[in-house]
């Protein structure tokens, strides 16, 4: 973060301390993955609104930000397991690692499991990241909310299996097991699967429409959350829909019952497999999922679209990616943002659609991160 906007993040931080809050962590502090333990939740509300109308200026503004749960809301976590610990890093430092005990902002059947099964994990070599060497990168636990099913990966430097112990242990708790092999010298939490021990994939359920999460895809980190924002996507998308950024198709399958036809484009060709899986799964005939990066299906694209559907990682869409959507004049977008700063880059880039909304969601309590909905039209003549 740079120094000046560190300066005035830290100035809003202090202004909406408010009465304070006593941290429920005996890690808070010290660990990086919580920043706001200390402020009382409605207080990180109005922080967090300062915050995205600062980002936003003129480009648009909210009037609240949707709440969550503040605690046990958390469907991943990756606990690092390096130098003799298995936890988090500390805050500001990439170098040092904080041995945690257990986790409040995860889902209460996977912190116990973590509670539990912690010793064991320790017991296992770790992973020096700093020196590349050692055995044990990371254990990552999943959840889903609404089914309670639990997934635990193992994410290893060699193909070798020295887990007997904290496997016997998971098995009793967890509905997916996996070992993924990250040999390399990047610090990945993901990588090639090697042994499926146990299940392989884990569900999520969303009004109905089930969605398998396996071990390397992804699904959004708050369910509750992203119920409710799919549900604001699927009250506007109407006609034919373009789903770029499609993912494992959640949305593209959530709305399908709104719309005449929906597209989902994603650029990750396993996250594709796995559309077309949770589409056959939930019997849904009229969407369709294409493996390819956003700019180059939208420079063949032949086909007209009433609605165009965007979820782009934190960096946001490249600006020739947004000319592209602008040039096709689609009749509505709805643009799901986790970055405030992309987000309004973004829709400068706009010249045929004007805001009507943004919503802002509570997707990340305890932290600054924040989600956007917006939804856009596109002008008259």
């Amino acid at each position: 973060m740079k120094k000046k906007k560190r300066k005035h993040f830290n100035h809003l931080i202090e202004k909406h301390r408010g009465s304070g809050s006593a941290p429920v962590c005996p890690h808070f502090g010290e660990c990086g993955g919580c920043l706001f333990q200390h402020i009382a939740y409605q207080d990180q509300l109005a922080l967090k609104k300062e915050m995205v109308n600062d980002t936003l200026g003129a480009a648009a503004s909210i009037d609240h930000v949707h709440p969550s749960l503040p605690y046990r809301y958390r469907s991943r976590m990756d606990m690092v397991t390096a130098f003799g610990k298995c936890g988090l890093r500390r805050a500001g430092s990439h170098r040092i690692v904080v041995d945690v005990t257990g986790c409040s902002i995860m889902q209460e059947k996977s912190d116990a499991l973590f509670r539990s099964m912690r010793p064991l994990v320790l017991a296992v070599e770790g992973y020096d990241y700093l020196a590349h060497q050692g055995y044990l990168r990371y254990v990552v636990i999943r959840e889903a909310m609404h089914t309670g099913q639990v997934m635990v990966n193992f994410v290893t430097s060699a193909r070798e299996n020295r887990l007997a112990a904290v496997i016997d242990h998971a098995a009793g708790e967890a509905d997916s097991i996996s070992l993924i092999h990250s040999g390399g010298l990047a610090d990945l939490n993901y990588g090639e699967i090697y042994e499926t021990v146990r299940g392989g994939y884990i569900e999520e359920n969303f009004d109905g429409i089930r969605f398998r999460i396996t071990p390397n895809s992804f699904f959004q980190s708050n369910s509750a959350v992203a119920l409710a924002m799919y549900r604001k996507i699927r009250e506007h998308a109407r006609g034919r829909v373009l789903d770029l950024c499609s993912g494992v198709g959640s949305i593209s399958l959530f709305i399908a019952g709104r719309a005449e036809q929906v597209t989902g484009v994603e650029m990750n060709s396993e996250a594709v497999e796995i559309a077309g899986v949770n589409r056959t799964i939930n019997g849904i005939a009229n969407a369709e999922f294409i493996c390819s990066d956003a700019g180059s299906f939208l420079r063949s694209a032949g086909g007209s679209w009433d609605t165009i559907v965007l979820d782009p990682p934190r960096s946001g869409m490249q600006r020739r990616v947004m000319e592209e959507i602008d040039r096709l004049r689609a009749e509505t977008l709805l643009y799901m943002s986790c970055n405030p700063s992309t987000f309004a880059i973004d829709i400068a880039a706009l010249r045929n659609y004007a805001v009507e909304s943004v919503d802002a969601f509570d997707m990340f309590p305890q932290t600054p991160h924040v989600e956007l909905l917006s939804v856009l039209r596109r002008r008259s003549g």
